[in-house]
């Protein structure tokens, strides 16, 4: 049975769906349409050990707010109040791309909440060559296909474009992440994203994961995240950015290894 509860944070309303027994797994998306549409074709798998809940944040198409700037901290207060709002004590956190620095604001904010911490793909701060991307994916609002085009060039690997039957298919993929007026404030907000004064504040167990080669959150971003967490661990994972559709087995089981270890 699926559970679909909204709560009101400021001036944002945010649903979110639970799925599942068990220890409580969030699972928080990045940049696009929203938590579904980033983790649903791995709820499933996960439910079969835990309680998964998966928010669809401020600039998701579910999500309800003022259409005004995005912020990390006021996505990790989303993220803080879903959790309470569902009456639990601890959480296992993941979040993927922007998602991977909206949760570890989150373990740093509100560190009575997380019990272990897993950014995938994530970041502590925008730098010269994620700006120059997105600036060039922004000046492409107005023409869907070519703003679609640049983010499936850099969000999948070579090797998994290349499986794909042909360009059509590719331009599926780009539809998926169509110039929405919520995907554009996710991008303007990706190109401030600077936690460095919250990601030592993490207190919890953390697994960093990171896509190599990723070419729209490079790896190296990844890395600087592990150093910065006093606790933690890093893996990558041969994969473009798209860690969750490039490898879905691989990172269902090393999120399940993580959490459920002794």
């Amino acid at each position: 049975m699926v559970v679909m509860p909204t709560v009101s944070v400021g001036n944002a309303r945010v649903e979110y769906t639970v799925t599942g027994s068990g220890p409580i797994l969030v699972l928080v998306h990045g940049v696009g349409k929203g938590g579904q549409s980033a983790f649903g074709h791995l709820v499933d798998e996960f439910a079969e050990r835990n309680t998964v809940i998966v928010p669809e944040l401020s600039g998701s198409e579910a999500a309800e707010d003022d259409g005004g700037d995005l912020t990390v901290e006021g996505l990790a207060e989303e993220v803080s109040a879903v959790i309470s709002d569902y009456g639990a004590e601890q959480v296992d956190l993941v979040g993927f791309s922007l998602g991977g620095a909206v949760v570890a604001a989150t373990a740093a904010l509100h560190p009575e909440q997380i019990r272990r911490l897993i950014p995938v793909g994530g970041l502590v701060e925008t730098d010269q060559y994620m700006r120059n991307l997105i600036g060039l994916t922004l000046s492409l609002a107005d023409n869907p296909v070519a703003f679609g085009r640049v983010l499936t060039t850099t969000a999948f690997s070579p090797k998994y474009v290349n499986s794909l039957d042909s360009l059509e298919e590719v331009d599926k993929l780009g539809a998926e992440l169509s110039p929405s007026r919520g995907r554009i404030r996710q991008l303007e907000l990706l190109v401030r994203v600077d936690i460095r004064g919250l990601v030592e504040k993490v207190q919890a167990e953390t697994l960093v994961v990171a896509p190599y080669p990723d070419a729209a959150v490079p790896t190296e971003h990844s890395r600087q995240l592990h150093a910065a967490i006093p606790n933690s661990s890093y893996v990558e994972v041969d994969s473009g950015h798209m860690v969750l559709f490039e490898k879905p087995v691989e990172f269902v089981k090393l999120v399940n290894e993580f959490i459920h270890k002794p």
